[in-house]
């Protein structure tokens, strides 16, 4: 290991590769403590229009199957690329001859080139050098498209005389091979080259020499990859033969349109990066042995794909088991509180609420506020006809559309006894869309005012009340439910302030949901942030205009710092490359869902 640093600041590990004059290094940022891939360049009159074209187009590329350039530094000898170090294995080394690839792993991997090259066509950037070399394979499954040393950018003029060749043989179009103008139908053309080498076991083009590979390229139609491999179906002809159709007009118009097609064919129903990753595995003899160092460096960016996956794959059990588990706890809870039912019905009770709510959330939560109904008549028959009206309410508006996101607000008590009660309405806001947050946020503000009026636990409030009434004793035996919602609404009316952090609480969620609606993590920090700042303002400022005793700025921060760092640190689990992934494929314009009927 060379112990000098590059650029006083970058430890060079191994050379990686090279090609031309450029030489591609692992190095160690000792400013950012990560692993990083410097590609050196030098500089000379023939390398600066192709480094700057290079850094110009990489500028343009941020998306998760795109190696990403970090920054660009230069000296006077040479250009220094400062990108992303990917730990994984090149499409070239997985392809055998006569050995191709299975159906949904040739899928899985040229759907990710597709999305790859979407988002670079969508910046007007032409890779024009698609092949397995270029073509990586990650640990956690993912494809990156690397290398966009010669990509041309739509509208400009190439970086070589009119008839040159650009490209590496056997993987070139047509209009590449003959000198001409060259755009998107380029990079779809090569793509389908890949695509049937990975399903065929062989380049479709691959000849003795380089003069009778491009003959076959301009002049002669490959032989369909389902005579090679007859498990190939007979329709995937037809899809990879008008990629491979030698009239660029004649091809699919976008990298989406050939995406849609590609993806029919799938059988299994898994995402791509669960069905590469066993690929990984076998490709490598010691997968263990690549890249030790990267591997801790790229242990969160493999946590937040196991957790897209997970979620991607189990979010309706996972959805109901926690709504479940949420509604047995409330009401378990709610039968200690009041003595009502028999010792071995309270055991008993929450475990058949957890089942009924496990099949049918909508069932489980129409059941509760009966369970718990019995025991409040046993307090106040007066509460009972208002709890009882509230909760047919609730359920009948919100809960009926989303049960499981009726059912969260029961979390608030809980996390409130955690002294984490400010966490959720930011919660809220960053999980649920803008128009659920808020009523969510809300609701289970006033949850916890009445669980902190009648467990006589005020504290949790965060705030002192000043008002004489004790709720609890004005309501017990109450009969009456005109007299029962006179004396809640008399508290309410003495203590503004349980109103305003209601208010508050359905602010916070309304600004993180908003913020939050399009899933980018600038998007997520500021929401977080302006949130935070809402509660902050609500207890500390607010107050003060409604003649309520305001927290001191002390409390507040020793209050709600803990719950707003906690929210910063989940963010760095979101998937947020797989998130957009995910909606960049949900885009469908009106021509290209067409195309894909």
């Amino acid at each position: 290991m060379n112990e000098e640093l590059l650029l006083e600041r970058f430890q060079i590990l191994e050379e990686v590769g090279s090609g031309g004059s450029a030489r591609v290094y692992k190095a160690f940022d000792v400013r950012m403590e990560r692993i990083v891939a410097i590609k050196t360049i030098p500089i000379n009159p023939q390398s600066v229009p192709r480094t700057m074209r290079e850094i110009q187009t990489a500028a343009l590329l941020n998306h998760p199957n795109i190696v990403t350039l970090h920054e660009f530094v230069q000296d006077e000898r040479n250009y220094y690329l400062i990108m992303e170090y990917i730990n994984g294995v090149t499409l070239s080394k997985i392809l055998r001859p006569g050995m191709p690839l299975s159906l949904d792993q040739s899928i899985a991997i040229a759907s990710q080139v597709c999305i790859a090259l979407e988002c670079a066509h969508s910046n007007y950037v032409i890779h024009r050098d698609i092949k397995p070399e270029n073509i990586m394979l990650l640990r956690d499954g993912r494809v990156k498209v690397t290398d966009f040393g010669i990509a041309k950018l739509l509208g400009t003029s190439t970086l070589t005389s009119e008839g040159s060749l650009m490209g590496t043989i056997g993987y070139i179009s047509p209009e590449q091979a003959s000198g001409e103008y060259v755009d998107e139908a380029t990079d779809i053309f090569a793509t389908g080259v890949v695509f049937y080498q990975m399903l065929a076991g062989a380049n479709p083009f691959e000849s003795d020499t380089p003069a009778a590979t491009i003959f076959k390229i301009i002049n002669i139609a490959p032989q369909p990859a389902s005579d090679l491999n007859p498990s190939v179906p007979k329709k995937l002809d037809s899809i990879i033969a008008k990629a491979l159709n030698k009239d660029p007009d004649k091809r699919y118009k976008t990298m989406t349109q050939m995406r849609y097609k590609i993806e029919r064919f799938k059988h299994s129903k898994a995402r791509p990066e669960t069905t590469l990753k066993s690929l990984f595995t076998e490709t490598i003899d010691d997968p263990d042995s690549l890249d030790e160092e990267f591997e801790g460096e790229d242990k969160l960016g493999n946590l937040r794909a196991g957790i897209w996956n997970i979620w991607k794959n189990k979010q309706a059990p996972i959805s109901r088991v926690s709504g479940s588990l949420l509604l047995t706890l409330a009401l378990w809870f709610a039968l200690h509180k009041q003595v009502f039912y028999p010792s071995n019905l309270v055991a008993l009770l929450p475990l058949i609420v957890f089942i009924i709510t496990l099949l049918y959330p909508l069932a489980g939560l129409m059941l509760l506020p009966i369970l718990i109904t019995p025991a409040i008549f046993n307090f106040s028959p007066a509460l009972t006809i208002l709890f009882a009206v509230a909760s047919a309410a609730y359920i009948a508006t919100f809960g009926r559309h989303n049960p499981l996101a009726a059912m969260i607000p029961f979390a608030v008590p809980f996390m409130a006894e955690a002294h984490l009660a400010p966490l959720f309405p930011l919660l809220a806001g960053l999980f649920l869309s803008a128009f659920a947050a808020p009523i969510v946020s809300g609701i289970g503000c006033l949850g916890l005012i009445f669980y902190a009026l009648f467990s006589n636990n005020l504290g949790l409030l965060l705030f002192t009340t000043q008002g004489s009434i004790r709720l609890t004793e004005s309501l017990r035996g109450c009969t009456n439910p005109l007299t029962a919602f006179v004396d809640i609404f008399r508290v309410f009316a003495q203590e503004p302030i349980l109103l305003l952090q209601i208010v508050v609480w359905a602010a916070c969620g309304l600004i993180v949901g908003w913020m939050a609606r399009n899933r980018r993590l600038a998007g997520d920090m500021l929401g977080i942030s302006l949130g935070f700042l809402t509660l902050f303002a609500g207890y500390v400022w607010l107050p003060s205009f409604f003649n309520q005793t305001p927290l001191s700025v002390e409390e507040a921060m020793r209050v709600f710092s803990f719950s707003f760092i906690i929210a910063l640190l989940l963010l760095a689990l979101i998937p947020y490359e797989h998130i957009r992934m995910e909606q960049h494929k949900s885009k469908i314009t009106p021509q290209e869902a067409e195309e894909r009927d």
